[in-house]
């Protein structure tokens, strides 16, 4: 349906584009979303995306894929954003796992979540963004990829040393 849709758009239909956005809206939304973290400002960098998508649509060479292409013109315009502010915020990672554990005390969930956040201001803007996508957005590693412009090899690679780095950031909180 994609394809039609995108074929359609070219030819200058804006209903058919309209279709494409609502139907990629919410998925690119929460990515933008773990970038910038402001409703407001996700909204703003949406509206940009939608445009600059409408704008250069004959420059996407395989129709089925426009949800990646989408993606990646949506976050790429959140880390634009996120610069001019001079940092990308994410949203609070969620730590369902923890929570899940045998004997975990649920509330201690709190302090849990306080040390991630800490963690993450150690965290590289590119590990931030990696962690907010995959976790905040809650991206599988494949869209992670597609939404950075970046092979999937180099996608999971950064990702595994990005948590290891949270981890190791979070040991050193919690010895403080």
């Amino acid at each position: 349906m994609d394809r039609e849709l995108v074929l359609a758009a070219r030819l200058g239909d804006e209903v058919a584009f309209a279709r494409l956005i609502e139907a990629e809206a919410p998925r690119t939304y929460r990515a933008v979303l773990a970038v910038v973290r402001s409703p407001e400002d996700a909204q703003e960098v949406m509206q940009d995306a939608s445009i600059r998508a409408w704008r250069q649509l004959g420059g996407l060479r395989e129709a089925e894929n426009w949800p990646a292409w989408f993606r990646r013109i949506a976050v790429r315009q959140a880390f634009d954003r996120a610069g001019r502010q001079g940092r990308i915020r994410l949203r609070e990672v969620s730590l369902e796992a923890a929570e899940g554990e045998a004997g975990h005390d649920p509330s201690s969930g709190w302090a849990d979540t306080a040390s991630v956040m800490a963690a993450l201001q150690h965290l590289t803007n590119e590990d931030r963004a990696l962690l907010g996508l995959r976790f905040g957005a809650d991206l599988a590693v494949p869209d992670v990829a597609a939404a950075l412009g970046i092979p999937l090899g180099t996608a999971k690679s950064r990702l595994h040393r990005a948590l290891g780095r949270l981890a190791a950031a979070i040991g050193d909180d919690d010895g403080k």
